[in-house]
């Protein structure tokens, strides 16, 4: 199980996390992560010792739409840390992922 965090639509002041779990009910395929967050390369990032965020690593570079709330958890994690996330973004245990 997992959070999808989406960007935001322009025409919405909502972007409530999402619970989704994966499509074989235990962890989540490489190929089931490209196609929720949209792009053909991920990037791990670790939150603490239970949490990772997964979003694309090349998001930056194909100038994807900033990600308000993936950058809020991003931050709280690393405080010392100001970059930001873009694109949308998967907040799942490190076990999720296969």
């Amino acid at each position: 199980m997992g959070y999808l965090i989406k960007v935001k639509e322009e025409d919405s002041n909502n972007q409530e996390p999402k619970e989704i779990t994966p499509k074989n009910g235990k962890n989540f395929k490489l190929n089931e992560l490209y196609e929720m967050l949209e792009c053909k390369m991920i990037e791990i990032v670790s939150l603490n010792a239970c949490q990772i965020m997964i979003i694309d690593e090349e998001g930056k570079m194909n100038n994807s739409p900033y990600n308000d709330m993936a950058t809020y958890y991003f931050r709280k994690a690393h405080p010392q840390n100001h970059d930001f996330i873009v694109g949308n973004a998967l907040v799942c245990s490190s076990n999720d992922v296969e």
